[in-house]
């Protein structure tokens, strides 16, 4: 494993205003000085002071300069993807998938192997940690650690996975963050797959997603949700259970001791081969979030999607269109992830960046020259 000099989330004031360049330098293009200021609406010395420290530590270069008449040509500047990476996890009942990503959540590198949904919690770590070794040889820049996401319920405080009322669930209660800091010597983040997913659909395209849901079919169902740019966890960490709510009045049983829940409807719908069906229930359970959160774009991933993804997404539009015909007002863009088999695994390494070099809630002050 490659060392690691420790570094934690950028200092207050001053990390705020280099996080908001970074976020502005993740989109691709080169920036000036000017541009920043502009974006920032701090002043020009203030983008000096910031572009100083972020070269500094090398996460931001010049890049070539241009001229727009009489006078000292313009300095350009971008990002350094190589200059950091991540690595990212994602694990579900019956498969690991993991990647490493660079600074702008670009993945370098993936594997993937099958897993037992019974293998005792000893040996699960043993897998996590032999895949996050082996990622940790491919690429360049410092590693920052590794996100894991997985199926909830999660308490990513804690960093236990929640599991199943079932006393057979063998992950019950593992507190899987522990376990995997103390096989790696690494900081490691442990979510909700569906909410790794949003962040990783956010961290490439910075303000796109600030308010948005991302609906995931992948095992089963499930959402999340960020709101006025900030992800939504909840009281108990479990904001976005959707395949909990209820899309058909004594409809089949659910394993949650409820009728006709979303996830049991849908997967019964896919294990019958009613496309149609199916995809009529995730675009009721869409339909209704909008609803309830009013948010401008919802983003569906997960191999369910991705397998179905025309019928599906033509039925979320027309879902959408009908719903919402009385309030032209309200408009919501549906977007299929463009992340494909790597959208949780490569959202569990943008979570590292995240917490890294993201952008806070709320700037704590201004920076002035």
């Amino acid at each position: 494993m490659s060392a690691v000099r420790p570094t934690g989330p950028l200092d207050r004031v001053a990390g705020a205003h280099d996080a908001a360049v970074l976020a502005v330098a993740r989109r691709g293009e080169p920036v000036a000085r000017t541009g920043l200021a502009d974006a920032l609406q701090v002043t020009p010395q203030a983008i000096s002071k910031i572009l100083t420290r972020l070269m500094d530590r090398g996460l931001m270069a010049e890049s070539g300069s241009f001229s727009s008449g009489p006078g000292k040509p313009t300095t350009l500047y971008r990002i350094v993807p190589e200059s950091r990476r991540a690595i990212g996890l994602h694990l579900t009942r019956s498969r690991l998938h993991g990647v490493v990503a660079d600074l702008t959540g670009q993945v370098l590198d993936r594997r993937s192997i099958g897993i037992d949904r019974a293998r005792p919690v000893p040996a699960l770590i043993a897998d996590l940690a032999g895949m996050a070794r082996e990622l940790a040889h491919h690429g360049r820049g410092e590693l920052l650690g590794v996100g894991v996401g997985m199926p909830g319920p999660v308490d990513p405080v804690e960093g236990v996975f929640g599991g199943s009322a079932s006393s057979a669930d063998a992950w019950r209660g593992a507190p899987i963050r522990a376990l995997l800091l103390a096989e790696l010597a690494l900081p490691v983040h442990l979510d909700h797959d569906s909410r790794a997913a949003l962040v990783g659909e956010s961290w490439s395209q910075p303000g796109l997603l600030d308010n948005a849901a991302l609906v995931l079919a992948e095992e089963g169902l499930g959402a999340s949700l960020r709101l006025d740019g900030a992800i939504v966890r909840g009281a108990h960490a479990q904001a976005g259970e959707i395949g909990h709510t209820v899309v058909r009045m004594d409809g089949l049983p659910c394993p949650c001791g409820r009728r006709g829940c979303a996830q049991a409807e849908y997967l019964a719908a896919l294990e019958a081969d009613d496309l149609e069906r199916a995809a009529r229930v995730l675009a009721t359970v869409v339909l209704d979030l909008v609803r309830l959160v009013d948010v401008d774009r919802v983003v569906l991933g997960g191999r369910a999607v991705y397998a179905h993804h025309r019928v599906t997404m033509e039925a979320v539009r027309r879902a959408l269109d009908e719903g919402l015909r009385a309030e032209a007002r309200l408009h919501v863009e549906v977007l299929l992830s463009t992340r494909g088999i790597d959208l949780i695994a490569a959202g569990a390494a943008c979570q590292v960046l995240e917490h890294e070099y993201g952008l806070p809630t709320a700037l704590v002050g201004p920076e002035t020259g």
